[in-house]
């Protein structure tokens, strides 16, 4: 049986502002590492691609 009247008990509330620090410091480490380690930009991978021109294609100008 409860002895307040609040929503959440003391051992609730502690878990609860544990599990918002844990995703704090794991969104922090995830941004800061991201930075960190990208893929090659060589031959390979998403830098590779790019666009050519394409024959008997010409680039849409305005008139005048």
């Amino acid at each position: 049986m409860r002895r307040t009247d609040g929503l959440f008990t003391r051992r609730e509330r502690r878990i609860a502002i544990l599990a918002a620090v844990l995703v704090i410091v794991i969104t922090a480490l995830a941004l800061i590492t991201g930075g960190l380690f990208h893929p090659s930009t060589g031959t390979g991978g998403a830098g590779g691609y790019g666009f050519a021109d394409l024959p008997g294609v010409t680039d849409a100008r305005p008139l005048g």
